[in-house]
């Protein structure tokens, strides 16, 4: 079995092989004021992956006060968003974008298990009616609400 999880990115990217991408723009970059689609674009480009065969798909944006994380797939051809509430194995490619230049990183293992989760999370939380992108604003006074996850235990707080 191929070990896709340990496979440098250019290796995991010219492979053409499913993965994820986190995008981290800080405010302090030129990117921060874009479309979440012109900003997946502009990770692509740095990625040098074409928008045409990679197929992107936007998932998840969550805006922070300093920072806005944005999560995409690229060459995943058997996301379907119905079972996505399942946990995901992808490996995750970090593209950190600051106000001079974007730095491109392998996950660690832990980061990649918490993009996987949070991503699954996101379609649990905004049930079987919501489609990607998912947001998240904790930009505002109040924290985001999920009305009708897939789970309704998710509705009552765990002690």
């Amino acid at each position: 079995m191929e070990k896709i999880q340990s496979m440098p990115i250019p290796t995991l990217l010219e492979a053409r092989k499913a993965a994820r991408v986190a995008v981290f723009v800080r405010k302090s970059s030129p990117l921060y004021t874009i479309s979440s689609n012109e900003v997946v674009k502009a990770a692509c480009s740095t990625l040098k992956i074409s928008i045409d065969d990679s197929h992107p798909t936007l998932l998840f944006i969550d805006k922070c006060e300093r920072l806005d994380i944005l999560v995409f797939d690229v060459f995943h051809v058997g996301y379907v968003p119905s079972t996505a509430h399942h946990e995901a194995s992808l490996p995750v490619v970090l593209v950190d974008c600051g106000k001079r230049y974007s730095v491109i990183k392998a996950a660690s293992e832990e980061f990649r298990k918490e993009v996987n989760v949070s991503i699954a999370r996101q379609h649990n939380l905004n049930g079987w009616d919501g489609k990607p992108p998912y947001t998240a604003d904790h930009t505002g006074p109040k924290p985001p609400t999920y009305p009708n996850p897939r789970d309704p235990s998710m509705l009552w707080p765990t002690s």
